[in-house]
């Protein structure tokens, strides 16, 4: 019909709607636009609920002993001699206050089923109603269903939620991530100067600038895995609840978003231009208490290593193919030894984060299990702790020694040799 997807979309514009209910309007305004008309009504979105068979509302109508020709039968024609009809708009309403009431998540089919009983839609509620369809059997269906069968060992709750027919309703359903997810121009600019500096050392373009070109490579790729890192707990975190982090912009791979000034910009460039430590840099904040269950607290700090681990593969690929020393050249050698290095970081970001101290990822999967007593007291000394940890690597040499001999027999498993990291390194550094 005339615009019949705009209209569904302005009255279903805050109303999150099943598959099967807007297949259901969408023919119903298909129906409409067959008689002429511009607007699709409600014994309009009834005619299309009896033919989409299979649906919760077609399975119970005849769960109540409804019969859906015997319905369409009872069905007033659209001339003008039927009572006024309720807007789109409104069936949408009443279906939504009916999900609601039922614990449903979404509008489905038995929704918009159970509004066109509403008595403000009196054309579909007296045809549903003589054909011996009522709003008190529907509802008491979709409470208790059909007699189940009961697997052997399950309680009697498993046992009555898995007979009643809305169960799948009663799940919450993933977010959309339509409009959500955005990238950012800074990250975009992220991306083309480290192409640009990695093709300026691959083909040897002012040799004499190897440093400040490894500098730029090294610098804009591991902003670049720092960005992955933080939208990777950025959108676990939204999957898991907590919606905040789309109004924070941590959706939109920004590093201008992930930002604490100690942390993300002062300690990793200071590190990174001494040819030191790749820190894991960045933060983003997450409401803890939007998230479903501490499994989604956990996987939102998994998420993060995850993010860095996915960058140091792509990293690593090259040194992982065999036989990848022929394509070292005298012209391209100052791009793998940058290429190593920053692979060289991204372990270390890894390892890293995963070492259980509060304000690290590592702890962070362990915080959600912890008694209430220990997560307040580490909120308050993360901070502290995550610069006590920089310090003992730097200062006490045996876990410093440990910890980059642990560095090293990754980068090595992944077949980038330890020279090029040195000669990496080397360029990295401030002379």
């Amino acid at each position: 019909m005339p615009d019949a997807t705009a209209e569904l979309e302005l009255a279903a514009a805050d109303i999150p709607l099943t598959r099967a209910a807007r297949e259901i309007l969408e023919r119903g305004g298909a129906i409409a636009s067959a008689r002429g008309s511009a607007h699709a009504e409600p014994i309009d979105v009834l005619a299309a609920t009896l033919q989409s068979r299979g649906t919760l509302a077609d399975l119970a109508i005849q769960a109540v002993g409804g019969d859906p020709e015997a319905i369409g039968a009872q069905l007033p024609s659209a001339d003008g001699s039927a009572p006024r009809p309720i807007p789109l708009r409104q069936l949408l309403v009443n279906a939504n206050r009916e999900a609601q009431v039922l614990g449903h998540y979404q509008v489905d089919s038995i929704h918009l089923l159970l509004a066109m009983l509403y008595s403000d839609s009196p054309a579909t509620s007296a045809a549903l109603q003589k054909a011996g369809v009522t709003l008190y059997d529907l509802r008491r269906h979709l409470q208790t269903g059909a007699k189940p069968d009961f697997a052997p060992g399950e309680s009697d709750r498993s046992q009555s939620l898995r007979s009643r027919p809305d169960a799948a309703l009663r799940r919450r359903p993933w977010p959309s991530l339509r409009g959500v997810l955005t990238v950012s121009p800074v990250f975009l600019a992220l991306v083309g100067g480290t192409a640009v500096s990695g093709a300026m050392l691959w083909f040897g373009i002012l040799p004499g600038l190897a440093g400040p070109l490894t500098i730029v490579f090294v610098t804009a790729g591991w902003i670049t895995s720092v960005c992955v890192h933080e939208f990777a707990h950025a959108l676990v975190a939204y999957l898991g609840g907590d919606r905040g982090v789309a109004a924070s912009g941590y959706l939109t791979l920004d590093p201008l978003r992930y930002t604490n000034v100690l942390l993300s910009l002062i300690l990793p460039i200071a590190f990174l231009l001494l040819g030191g430590i790749g820190l894991p840099g960045g933060a983003v904040y997450i409401n803890h208490s939007a998230l479903r269950s501490r499994g989604w607290d956990s996987a939102v700090s998994v998420a993060g290593p995850a993010g860095t681990l996915l960058c140091g593969l792509l990293v690593a690929a090259p040194f992982m193919v065999p036989g990848h020393d022929a394509w070292i050249t005298g012209t391209n050698l100052a791009f793998f030894e940058a290429l190593a290095f920053l692979g060289f970081i991204e372990a270390i970001a890894l390892l890293l984060n995963l070492v259980p101290v509060p304000g690290l990822d590592g702890f962070g999967i362990l915080r959600p299990w912890l008694p209430h007593s220990i997560q307040d007291l580490a909120a308050r000394f993360g901070q502290t702790a995550i610069i006590a940890v920089f310090v003992v690597l730097w200062y006490v040499a045996p876990i410093r020694d440990g910890f980059f001999q642990s560095v090293f027999q990754i980068t090595t498993t992944v077949g980038i040799d330890p020279a090029l990291i040195y000669y990496g390194q080397f360029h990295m550094r401030l002379h």
